[in-house]
């Protein structure tokens, strides 16, 4: 076995498979790349003239390829090797390989990889060839969708079948747990296990070496009973926040463009590619995060925003743009052409549209300034305050001085007031330059924390906050240590002298995480980040609503109880209103 590890190594080269992840420069014999191992700017991590290892010399990293995927994939030895074998076309002969003492063995992780692999290829069979999948196919040709695009994004349909793929996965040797662990199958609260995706179009999402990791799934027809997308659940090689939808598809052209252009959805980021525009990519079934944006400046230094004109879109805007100031990344955002809603609309009508939008993309904080102006008409005093205070914050969050000044001077001529005004207002906020520091390590330890708790612990900072929360929130599920803020949600009121001081030093920890990347000082910020939460729980309540109930009715339809089916479909209705 040995021997087939020394043939990937040989095959898989150093310097390509670390350009897969980073953008590489030469430097003499060598070649060299910023680190992701460690937060730096100047390139550090240098690979050998013989390209057989790299060696960072801020961090101290090194090895030869087979470590560095395993480093930066976050997998043991085996599946890094797997992972490589798979790039070069070589299959592992054995699930066990033996390096000098060491003996390292396929895991959960394999099987997670091998599930996801095969479901992707069986759901793209059935896409391409089979009759049952006729309406499918229809539905992406009326998306303009051909079928060189189709294959090269490997997308697939699941059969509306309530255990289609269970069993052909057991028949591959694959257990139903194992199914569930992967993504593609669920757990009924009754412990019955069935197919997670049915009747849907699929869109494999691929890791950095195109290995499909999860799906994207989107029913046929919208249908008030079913979720119109369903997402896999994240796994042991999945995590939302750190994939980027088309990424393995894009990374190249990333690099030629030296721009990477950031949309909302799976189907933009597919129209975009067919179009010609290759360096087009999205965030995974998440809200973007602070390691997707660091993922996406290792390829290109220009990182495009395109976000939807509705209010969940420009809540989002507003959120990116903060993530990227606080971690001194620069943005532009894309103002999308009217009337369009989205990048597919724009480059089914005429691509030259998108090409001239990405050309005018502006930096993303000009972008949010000029939005609110067109939305203060007359730019009257009050108007003036209200943006003044809403964008001064973000300005007090950026990490460079003059890229603030910068802002300042722009915000003042908008405003057709003195810079020394804006200065004086900003100066009225007590200096925090512990806040106006890059604390990367901080926000990801906040991006980590669930949405329930992220709202629990705003509540803590600001109590006032509860009169914005429905009842209804009390019913969602919690760690019990919360229950004294789910009491006061329900009666309105806040008196922290009553919390025991274990459970209010707990809180005190939610918060603190929290405001590392929320400014307590800026008006309106904790406000603003509350509405955003709670936006993204309904959202997430509301298609689990729709996924539960769509699964009920189903099963009372197979079993023939019209009379369950019309309950059901009422006890909906009344449930989404």
């Amino acid at each position: 076995m040995i021997d087939q590890v020394q043939e990937i190594k040989d095959r898989c080269d150093i310097v390509e498979v670390i350009s897969s992840y980073l953008t590489m420069k030469k430097a003499g014999a060598n070649f060299k790349a910023v680190c992701p191992f460690h937060n730096e700017k100047s390139p550090s991590l240098m690979i050998s003239p013989e390209r057989q290892s790299f060696k960072c010399f801020g961090c101290s990293e090194g090895g030869d390829v087979i470590t560095f995927v395993q480093k930066i994939e976050g997998v043991d030895f085996y599946n890094a090797l797997k992972l490589l074998a798979d790039r070069a076309g070589i299959e592992l002969k054995s699930q066990t390989v033996k390096v000098g003492d060491a003996e390292h063995k396929a895991d959960s992780k394999t099987r997670v990889f091998e599930i996801n692999e095969w479901a992707k290829k069986v759901y793209q069979k059935l896409l391409l060839d089979h009759p049952k999948a006729e309406k499918a196919r229809e539905y992406l040709r009326s998306r303009g969708m051909s079928e060189e695009t189709i294959k090269c994004f490997e997308i697939g349909y699941a059969p509306d079948s309530w255990d289609f793929m269970l069993r052909y996965l057991q028949s591959k040797g694959f257990t139903a747990e194992e199914a569930v662990a992967s993504g593609v199958a669920i757990k009924s609260e009754r412990g019955k296990i069935f197919d997670r995706f049915r009747g849907r179009i699929m869109f494999p999402i691929n890791n950095i070496m195109g290995n499909t990791i999860a799906f994207t799934s989107r029913v046929l027809e919208n249908s008030p009973n079913e979720a119109k997308y369903i997402n896999s659940a994240e796994s042991a090689i999945y995590i939302k926040g750190k994939t980027i939808y088309g990424l393995d598809k894009a990374k190249l052209a990333i690099k030629e463009a030296g721009q990477v252009v950031m949309v909302e959805g799976n189907m933009d980021v597919i129209a975009c590619h067919q179009a010609g525009f290759r360096n087009t990519v999205a965030v995974s079934g998440t809200a973007l995060t602070l390691d997707q944006l660091k993922i996406l400046t290792r390829y290109a230094g220009q990182i495009v925003f395109c976000f939807d004109a509705d209010n969940a879109g420009q809540t989002a805007m507003k959120r990116a743009v903060r993530l990227a100031l606080q971690s001194d990344i620069s943005t532009k955002t894309i103002s999308m052409p009217k009337p369009f809603k989205d990048p597919d609309e724009v480059i089914k009508k005429d691509p030259s549209l998108w090409t001239s939008a990405v050309v005018a993309s502006k930096p993303s904080l000009e972008y949010w300034i000029d939005n609110l102006l067109t939305k203060s008409v007359p730019l009257d005093v009050t108007a003036k305050k209200q943006i003044a205070r809403e964008i001064l914050p973000e300005i007090k969050i950026i990490y460079s001085d003059i890229e603030k000044e910068h802002y300042i001077n722009y915000l003042a001529g908008k405003l057709r007031v003195s810079e020394k005004s804006l200065l004086d207002a900003l100066s009225k906020s007590k200096a925090d330059n512990e806040f106006n520091v890059k604390k990367e390590e901080q926000v990801q330890e906040l991006e980590n924390l669930p949405i329930l708790e992220r709202i629990f612990g705003l509540i803590w900072a600001e109590p006032a906050l509860i009169s914005k929360i429905d009842e209804d929130f009390a019913g969602l599920e919690f760690d019990p240590k919360f229950l004294p803020l789910v009491s006061a949600i329900k009666e309105k009121q806040l008196d922290k002298e009553k919390i025991k001081p274990d459970i209010s030093n707990f809180y005190d920890q939610i918060t603190m995480a929290l405001l590392k990347t929320v400014n307590p000082e800026a008006e309106n910020a904790l406000l603003i980040e509350l509405e955003y939460l709670l936006l993204r729980l309904k959202s997430e309540k509301k298609e689990n609503l729709k996924e539960t109930f769509a699964r009920r009715i189903k099963e009372a339809e197979q079993t023939g109880d019209k009379n369950a089916v019309k309950k059901l479909l009422l006890e909906f209705s009344d449930l989404i209103k």
